[in-house]
């Protein structure tokens, strides 16, 4: 995505903006601006032919605090690019504006493709060069150039689709025993006072690695399982809790005589039918989705990165 910032510096920088980037040549290179939470990024589409000039621009990097200076997360070097982050926070986008007044006239030193090049076979762009991202990556490129790459990976995610032997019966069977190994934890943590949020991190865990490991197939599905098992988790563990502390009070001998173990499905009914009981257990569910929710969304993105194959999108 990318926001009023970023916008503004790419509308005056001459680029485009559209899927949710801003694109274009940005002082001779291709680029692609993005952001996400806490973070600006910039990617240049490039190759350098000339290493000793290359290991020269490492060097003056490495010679500037890029932090201090510039606000600069991450710089790394790729065979097609480069890849910038910036530390989001108030001021950022004049540390960025700073950055590039600095840093794209060393990189033209270098001799490094520019924005005239296509980034697939290296040759000058004709007039009809066409733009299309991949991966969050915008680029320009022949269009001949465009279609081989679009088909490779239509080609690639048919080759990952048959490859794929498992099944969402056996994953859902994984996730299922993942997530009730973390309703234990959850309702042990309940049983003794304490509301955890890493513990949500955990039942999203057990869920999503229980499901790897029946071998559960890696296709959009997998997200919806891994959902309800984190909901069911939350639920089982709520309700274990509870179960522990009938059974706590039945070895302390708090029931009228005649109770045992074997009446505790009965017990639990007749506790959930007090108000107080009831509320206290409606109330832990719903801290244990919202504590969940924080440690779900991680792994629920993770996971929809592995089963969303790239494609190539126009940009126009």
């Amino acid at each position: 995505m990318i926001g009023s910032g970023l916008k503004k510096f790419a509308e005056a920088n001459g680029l485009s903006v559209g899927g949710g980037v801003g694109y274009g040549n940005l002082r001779g290179f291709q680029t692609t601006l993005s952001e996400g939470s806490g973070f600006k990024q910039m990617i240049i589409q490039t190759k350098f032919p000339d290493v000793e000039k290359l290991n020269a621009l490492q060097a003056s990097l490495n010679s500037v605090n890029l932090q201090r200076e510039y606000r600069v997360q991450q710089l790394s070097f790729a065979p097609n690019g480069v890849v910038i982050v910036f530390f989001d926070n108030p001021g950022t986008m004049k540390k960025i504006e700073a950055f590039t007044d600095w840093f794209f006239p060393q990189l033209s030193e270098t001799g490094a493709t520019g924005a005239d090049i296509c980034p697939e076979c290296g040759e000058v762009l004709d007039t009809d060069g066409v733009w299309r991202m991949v991966s969050g990556v915008a680029g320009c490129y022949h269009p001949a150039c465009a279609e081989k790459i679009s088909q490779e990976l239509v080609a690639e995610s048919e080759a990952r689709s048959q490859a794929d032997d498992g099944t969402y019966v056996k994953g859902a069977i994984g996730a299922f025993i993942g997530t009730l190994l973390g309703a234990v934890v959850w309702a042990l943590v309940l049983s003794a006072g304490y509301v955890a949020s890493l513990i949500g991190l955990l039942i999203a865990f057990l869920a999503d690695k229980g499901y790897d490991l029946l071998k559960g197939r890696q296709g959009k599905g997998k997200i919806a399982i891994l959902i309800v098992s984190v909901i069911i988790g939350v639920a089982a563990g709520t309700a274990l809790s509870l179960v522990l502390q009938i059974v706590s009070e039945l070895n302390q001998g708090l029931f009228p005589p005649g109770w045992s173990y074997a009446d505790i499905p009965e017990i639990f009914m007749i506790c959930m039918e007090d108000p107080s009981i009831s509320s206290a257990m409606i109330s832990n569910f719903g801290q244990g989705l919202l504590f969940a929710a924080i440690g779900v969304v991680l792994f629920i993105k993770q996971a929809a990165k592995k089963v969303t194959d790239p494609k190539m999108k126009e940009l126009n």
